[in-house]
């Protein structure tokens, strides 16, 4: 199972999905003000950014990947430093 986006018209923009997703799974788009799914391998299943989706713009569903893993990491300007200090830095 895995996190996939249910309508991407329905993100607010309010972040709750970076917030609580616990894996790193989501990265936030400014241009956009829309979250992203930008590492859908990292996603546990856990569903908190599904139960805290104030949009409801989530879904989980049964594949492994409800998408093909064409990566918004290659085609965005915004920094993925998965570094410790930046989950740090970011909190």
């Amino acid at each position: 199972m895995s996190v996939a986006r249910f309508d991407l018209n329905k993100c607010i923009g309010c972040k709750s999905c970076v917030t609580v997703c616990p894996m790193d799974v989501f990265r936030f788009d400014e241009n956009a003000k829309k979250s992203v799914i930008a590492y859908p391998e990292n996603c546990q299943s856990c569903g908190q950014c599904y139960v805290n989706c104030l949009g409801r713009a989530l879904t989980i569903v049964n594949d492994m990947y409800g998408y093909a893993q064409t990566s918004y990491r290659a085609a965005t300007t915004v920094n993925m430093n998965r570094t410790a200090q930046a989950v740090i830095d970011r909190k």
